[in-house]
């Protein structure tokens, strides 16, 4: 095995445990609401709650299925699947670094074992957080014109920034520094090879036939994360109704991703915080109330990555590479 993929596999352990730890930490520190929060949980209406790790291992599934489209999309490599889905969930351990930076470990996996240069299938990550923040700007954005009470602007303002994101990576920026000319020096470690694959990854990854299944399935994903916190909210005791749905469309979705470009790992603590900010001034749930189902909902979604991924990592590494 590599000695940089065993690094990120152990890295990716210590980030998992770390998460951990800092979820506790976020519960405990919450002492205004803590009371309020060990009321929510006596009162817990336990059959909603059987539905989010089901739910969580679907959106999981959902994940893989569009990096596998995506893979082939830009390798003409074949690989067995059962490899592709340990590789997947092994990367996927390293939600825990700043914007997920360190799902980079999927492209060095991807390498080691199918043979796949990192620079093919590194654009693949850019083009699913790209997709990721459109789709979720575009969904809280229905669903704050679907609750009537944000303003015009700041919707505006989030679709915009979504349109923004697509205009500018429909020209792929490593197009411009492949067809510059590099110093000797980065030519001579391959750097304009490297540069040259990941230009080309890319373009093909922004043609309309590869975004349809990207955005797709990245909607689907972020509609069962939505779910997720619906029935967590149900759970709670709340009167349950289509309003509270809208309102976790347009809640969850625009405070994941405050949390991604916070650059915290996984956006911990950033994400609960501005699902309770954007909860209470929208409905009469109590802050505590919010919290829980913020905290179960990301446990479940989290939780179940990391599971997955701890499982996959012993199975990843006793097989063999380039299968």
């Amino acid at each position: 095995m590599n000695t940089q993929a065993t690094g990120f596999r152990r890295f990716g352990t210590l980030l998992a445990a770390a998460g951990l730890l800092a979820v506790v930490i976020a519960i405990v520190t919450h002492d205004d609401d803590f009371r309020d929060i060990a009321d929510a949980w006596d009162a817990l209406e336990w059959q909603y709650l059987i539905f989010l790790i089901p739910l969580a291992i679907l959106n999981h599934a959902i994940r893989y299925y569009r990096w596998e489209i995506l893979l082939k999309w830009v390798s003409s490599t074949v690989f067995k699947r059962i490899t592709a889905v340990f590789l997947f969930s092994a990367g996927s351990l390293l939600i825990f670094t700043p914007a997920r930076i360190g799902e980079i470990a999927k492209s060095i996996y991807a390498r080691d074992y199918f043979g796949i240069p990192v620079a093919t299938s590194l654009p693949i990550l850019i083009a699913e957080r790209i997709t990721d923040v459109v789709v979720m700007a575009v969904l809280a954005s229905i669903g704050f014109l679907m609750l009537g009470e944000a303003p015009d602007f700041i919707v505006a303002g989030i679709m915009l920034t979504g349109i923004l994101f697509m205009v500018i990576l429909r020209a792929p920026i490593l197009g411009y520094f492949s067809r510059r000319k590099l110093p000797g020096f980065l030519i001579r470690r391959g750097f304009d090879q490297m540069l040259n694959q990941a230009s080309i990854a890319q373009t093909s990854l922004f043609t309309r036939r590869a975004l349809i299944p990207n955005f797709a399935l990245g909607s689907c994903a972020w509609m069962v994360e939505v779910t997720i916190f619906f029935l967590s909210l149900c759970a709670t005791g709340i009167d349950v109704d289509s309003q509270l749905f809208v309102l976790a469309l347009a809640i969850f979705p625009l405070a994941s991703l405050g949390g991604s470009l916070s650059f915290l790992p996984g956006g911990l603590g950033i994400t609960e915080g501005l699902i309770v900010a954007l909860s209470v001034p929208l409905s009469d749930i109590s802050e505590g109330t919010v919290l829980l189902a913020a905290i179960l909902a990301r446990v479940a979604i989290m939780g179940t990555v990391i599971v997955i991924g701890l499982v996959s990592l012993p199975l990843l590494h006793g097989r063999s590479s380039s299968k």
